[in-house]
């Protein structure tokens, strides 16, 4: 609002300025007499010369390179004192070569140069402007021959007045010149200071740009003498068209500069790729046509980006580029300005007080038009840092400071503070599976491409809140984390359908380079107000819920008093299970498995055991899970192995026929010193690693994983056996047995309990062990609790079993006293299950 008044002063001032330049008392003559110079002549010939007429005037002030003789003839002056002096000014400054010749009858008194390419000796020290003072005689007749010769055209308007209103005129003229240079200097150092301030790409080209309109606006006008020497004045009026060219050229760059965050033009425009050379092919037309063809290749070009500056704009505006009104004023008052100027350049518009004044009128608005812009600019780089802030940058979703900072308020300006909600939390459990199979970013783009997918439902779900973000958009999910998501049901009694609707999106098959798949996903919920009276605790309760998720439980669990009580035993194992890993509480047991060919030991797996002395014995179905969530695995491996290694190398016997089998987790084999880390234990105590199996539980993800390779690779070369823990049930399980070189299979309990009653788990039991042997590795079936299945597995040629009905999990101890007996063990029925 308050750039209106401002720029009514500056136009009004502007004018007012313009028009006491040539104040009323001024004479212009419309036609004057003119002849063309045909061969090299003096003004003493030109004067005598009988060929000046009215009819070549016009011709005169067009694209010539013939000179040009004008005549002025002034009667003897009539008043009482002898002389009278008039002074003759022009507007027009760009012409080449402008002689001034006055004579009294046939006498030459003074002769004056003031041609662009001219020398202009001392009168070039003072320069207010074009200025001849014209004295006539009483006594003889007074003449004024002027030449011009150059490629620009025009010469008018001349303009004669008395010596008083000269003096008037020349102290306007450089009171408005001043004003103009005065407030294009002031705006152009704000504008730079602001520019700098911001930051913003493009600088240069901006810098750039209002030099040449600098350069240029001084040429045109004549004020370049006062600021330039002569000879880069000379230089300027010479190439003045290739310095327009530049500037059009800068003006180009700088435009696309300016709305370069918003992509206009689109990275693949045209404009884009090849405005460049419309620019290059203008510059070199200077150096090969002539001023009169260039001058219309330059208008073309002005009137293109006129169009085109206006349309980037108008499509930047629409994109919610504010800042972008005042681009538009600018660059329309400015290309508006320097298009009238061309006009007066093909004598389209004649040249006025009023038309000098629009090009200088119009560089002021432009600078001014910027300033408000980069201000605005500003304004808006707070609004989307403030934005950015509150929000996920790769899916624009509201992100977790806007969940804690924002929403609150937002809830109680909604007046939703009294309404019963429902938060909802997603957690796409394979984000760090899918890191470990195909890399961080493609994991990091299937995440996004899932999360938008459900933010495009969720957009047409009813009974949804909607979040509001400063860019006026609107959402449905708020993203907290890479791999956690969150919606909140206003209508709580429709959540069951809601979630639902989620699940079978999630449940989708899904494409990763090339390779299908289904996320991983658990959802917990919370009810507001009575599950939670603040978000802060809402939060904490949906995300309670969430991690109770369980294979069993499916994948949705709503929160409830029980989970919370549950959650709080969990952190509580968590801390006793970190202090007795530090301490070496924790120990192992051993199970022996057996050759169900001739009923023989041949070896036994390590079973580890923690007996709290607060919480009593835990079992390891509780605390392993635990541990891989929070990452005590690593320690808890590595100390078993320790205590293995230790044990086995005090009691030889436990190796000298049977191996040792050890578990460990998946997550182990990812790291990359963890084949290392056992060989270094394994060293330290001397044993053979062709002694034990290494069994992994199948969590993961393993194709193409080089750190998986490598840690395979070593352990297989130092000469330990491989085994796949828990097969049928995991992840994937085809694929890990190619990525671990697998030597030994072993077949979950899930089905060998159950083989007696179900007759799938004895087809998917009987195919696995077809399987080994087609493989060539070992068949170990765990869970055997019955004598029935011992046999039925022995028809099958399961090659080794464990289990209660053979021996149960024992002391390291016992396990030794068992191997020196010499009683085959299953006819020993007190060492049975």
């Amino acid at each position: 609002m308050t750039a209106n008044p401002l720029l009514l002063c500056l136009v009004l001032l502007a004018q007012l300025s313009a028009q006491n330049a040539f104040g009323s008392d001024a004479y212009t003559p419309s036609v004057i007499p003119t002849f063309k110079e045909m061969t090299p002549m003096s003004a003493e010939e030109a004067l005598l010369s009988d060929a000046f007429n009215d009819d070549l005037y016009a011709e005169s002030q067009n694209f010539s390179e013939n000179a040009y003789w004008h005549k002025l003839t002034f009667p003897k002056t009539t008043t009482q004192e002898n002389t009278q002096n008039l002074y003759l000014t022009l507007s027009y400054f760009i012409i080449e070569h402008l002689d001034f010749y006055l004579f009294h009858d046939e006498q030459l008194i003074s002769h004056w140069k003031r041609g662009a390419l001219q020398d202009w000796g001392e009168d070039n020290s003072h320069y207010k402007g074009i200025w001849i003072p014209i004295t006539l005689s009483d006594q003889h007749s007074t003449s004024l021959i002027i030449r011009k010769q150059g490629n620009h055209p025009l010469l008018t308007p001349i303009k004669l007045m008395d010596g008083t209103t000269a003096a008037e005129q020349t102290t306007h003229k450089l009171i408005f010149w001043t004003f103009i240079i005065s407030t294009l200097t002031i705006l152009l150092i704000y504008n730079i200071f602001l520019f700098a301030l911001l930051k913003q790409p493009g600088f240069i080209y901006y810098l750039g740009l209002n030099l040449i309109i600098f350069v240029s606006l001084s040429a045109l006008t004549g004020f370049n003498r006062w600021i330039f020497s002569q000879t880069l004045s000379q230089w300027i009026t010479t190439n003045l068209f290739v310095v327009f060219g530049l500037g059009a050229w800068i003006l180009f760059r700088f435009s696309m500069h300016f709305l370069k965050d918003i992509q206009i033009p689109a990275p693949n425009a045209f404009l884009k790729k090849y405005g460049d050379w419309l620019f290059i092919t203008f510059l070199l037309s200077t150096q090969v046509f002539s001023v009169k063809t260039f001058a219309l290749f330059f208008a073309f070009i002005e009137i293109f980006l006129f169009f085109i500056c206006i349309a980037w704009g108008i499509k930047a505006y629409k994109k919610g580029f504010l800042p972008v009104r005042f681009y538009l004023f600018s660059w329309f008052f400015l290309l508006t300005g320097s298009i009238l100027n061309t006009f007066i350049f093909w004598k389209i518009l004649p040249i006025t007080p009023v038309t000098e004044s629009i090009f200088p009128i119009a560089c002021i608005l432009q600078l001014l038009g910027f300033a408000f812009a980069f201000a605005d600019k500003a304004k808006q780089m707070e609004r989307d840092r403030r934005t950015q802030a509150l929000t996920d940058l790769t899916t624009q979703l509201p992100n977790r400071a806007y969940y804690f900072d924002m929403l609150p308020s937002q809830i109680q300006k909604q007046g939703l503070s009294d309404q019963k909600l429902a938060l909802v939390m997603i957690d796409l459990t394979n984000h760090q599976t899918l890191s470990q199979a195909f890399g961080p970013a493609k994991a990091d783009g299937a995440m996004c491409d899932i999360i938008l997918k459900l933010h495009q439902q969720t957009q047409t779900m009813e009974g949804l809140l909607s979040f509001s973000l400063a860019n006026k958009k609107t959402t449905t999910l708020i993203r907290m984390t890479t791999k956690k998501i969150i919606f909140i049901s206003t209508h709580p009694d429709a959540l069951k359908t809601q979630i639902q609707q989620i699940q079978n999106t999630l449940d989708h098959p899904t494409r990763v380079n090339k390779v299908h798949f289904r996320h991983q996903y658990k959802i917990g919920s919370a009810l507001y107000p009575s599950q939670g009276a603040d978000l802060d605790k809402l939060y904490q309760h949906a995300l309670i819920a969430k991690d109770s998720v369980t294979y069993s439980s499916g994948h949705w669990l709503p929160f409830t008093d029980n989970l919370k009580n549950n959650h709080a035993h969990q952190l509580r194992l968590i801390t006793l299970l970190t202090e007795d890993i530090e301490r070496d509480i924790l120990y192992f047991d051993i199970q022996p498995q057996v050759d169900l060919l001739t009923n023989n030991i041949t070896g036994g797996e390590v079973l580890i055991r923690w007996n709290n002395v607060h919480m009593g014995q835990v079992s390891p179905s509780e605390f392993i899970p635990l541990a891989e969530q929070t990452g005590l695995i690593y320690k808890l491996t590595d100390k078993l192995l320790e205590s293995v290694f230790l044990w086995a190398s005090q009691h030889p016997k436990a190796l000298s026929t049977q191996r040792l089998s050890i578990n460990i987790s998946a997550l182990d084999l990812l790291q990359e010193n963890f084949a290392n880390r056992i060989l270094e234990l394994l060293d330290k105590q001397q044993l053979a690693a062709s002694k034990f199996t290494i069994e992994i539980t199948e969590t993961s993800v393993f194709q193409n994983n080089a750190v998986v390779h490598n840690n395979v690779k070593q352990l297989h070369q130092a000469g330990f056996k491989l085994s796949i823990d828990d097969f049928g049930v995991g992840y994937s399980s085809m694929q890990n047995l190619v990525a671990l070189e697998t030597d030994e299979l072993k077949i979950d309990r899930f089905f060998i309990m159950n083989l007696l009653d179900d007759a799938q788990s004895q087809i998917l039991s009987r195919n696995m062990i077809d399987l080994s042997k087609a493989l060539n590795i070992t068949s170990v079936a765990e869970g055997i609790e019955s004598e029935g299945i011992l046999q039925l597995l022995k028809s099958w040629h399961c090659q080794v079993g464990q289990g209660y009905h053979l021996y149960r999990p024992m002391s390291p101890t016992d396990y030794l006293t068992l191997l020196d007996k010499t009683v085959p063990p299953l006819s020993a029925p007190t060492n049975r299950a």
